[in-house]
């Protein structure tokens, strides 16, 4: 009789890189996952938290791999648009039709894997 190990549950399935390679201060890191460009984050400088989102902003383009992430929103070095690292809601622009895309994020054996769909 041989017994199989059912798959996990739908989770992020794209290695981005190790925990200890995402910044602990706000600034940003590029991963390459599946040929596409991500920004990975903690969620705040310092927290364990780890999160996962477009590296263009969505406002002008502007290059969000050059921004921070301060108390969980991204802030654009363009235009200084910020946006919510959990949800992708821009901050302070209750009528902007802009969102941030963001990604799932799952942390497991102290790697960080993206879900890109």
């Amino acid at each position: 009789m041989t017994i199989q190990t059912p798959p996990p549950p739908s989770e992020p399935s794209h290695l981005a890189c190790a925990r200890s390679d995402v910044p602990t201060d706000g600034a940003v890191l590029t991963c390459r996952v599946e040929g596409r460009a991500i920004a990975v984050a903690r969620r705040s400088a310092g927290s364990d938290d780890i999160v996962a989102f477009d590296t263009r902003c969505p406002h002008m383009d502007g290059p969000l791999r050059l921004g921070r992430v301060v108390e969980g929103e991204v802030i654009c070095p363009w235009h200084f648009f910020r946006f919510d690292v959990c949800t992708g809601h821009a901050v302070a622009c209750d009528k902007s039709q802009m969102q941030l895309k963001i990604y799932p994020v799952k942390v497991l054996d102290e790697k960080v894997y993206v879900d890109i769909q």
